[in-house]
């Protein structure tokens, strides 16, 4: 029984076809029929007509009731009759080796569209054409006004400011404040150094996106002298 219903399930579209063939040859056969009986006068000829009228349409309700049979058979009752719609299974290798387990790569988190160089510009969270200093740079001497240039060239900006700082001390005091891009332009305004007690001094660049995440600032060293 299975073997059967699996035929029929595999030449479904096969067997279709070809009693579709039929059914039409059989409709146009039973049709000429028809005409040539309702055309005929003699008996003896009505009498063929007739025989050829009900052999075509024998074939034709055969053919009907075959492909109705097994659309309902291949519908209904193969999905209902265990082990004839065959699941393929993989083959197992026997030789194949065991799988290896491949380390998860290790993820370093920077700022979103950063680009890390160079241990982050020598841990001072400075990235060259994104974040970083233009003017001063590291370990100048400055006096007086000085005016502060730089980088800050990062998608989903949201602002950035930069600070000042004595090399031993974390009390930061902020300069100024800006939320465009700039690329080696000036910051704005000028830093007035003339106040300060000459000595070294950390300026430090803070960008946020615009998510208010702050990202790896970037630091400097510079020595303030007293203006002449």
């Amino acid at each position: 029984m299975s073997s059967i219903l699996r035929f029929l399930e595999k030449y479904e579209i096969l067997i279709f076809l070809v009693a579709g063939l039929i059914i039409l040859a059989s409709a146009r056969k039973t049709y000429v029929a028809w005409r040539e009986w309702s055309r005929s006068i003699f008996g003896l000829e009505k009498e063929h007509a007739q025989q050829i009228f009900n052999s075509a349409l024998t074939v034709l309700v055969f053919s009907v009731l075959l492909a109705t049979g097994l659309f309902l058979v291949n519908t209904f009752i193969t999905p209902a009759v265990p082990g004839v719609q065959q699941l393929p299974t993989p083959t197992i290798d026997l030789t194949a080796l065991p799988p290896t387990e491949t380390p998860a790569p290790t993820l370093v988190v920077t700022g979103e569209g950063l680009i890390p160089t160079i241990t982050s510009y020598f841990s001072r969270g400075c990235i060259p054409d994104q974040i970083d200093w233009t003017d001063p740079k590291n370990g100048d001497t400055l006096s007086g006004r000085v005016e502060l240039k730089g980088t800050v060239n990062i998608e989903n900006l949201g602002f950035y400011k930069y600070e000042y700082s004595p090399s031993d001390s974390d009390t930061w005091t902020t300069i100024a404040a800006g939320n465009a891009k700039i690329i080696n332009e000036p910051f704005g305004g000028t830093w007035d150094t003339r106040a300060l007690i000459p000595g070294e001094y950390k300026l430090r660049l803070v960008v946020n996106d615009i998510q208010n995440n702050s990202l790896p600032a970037c630091v400097i060293l510079v020595t303030i002298k007293a203006s002449e």
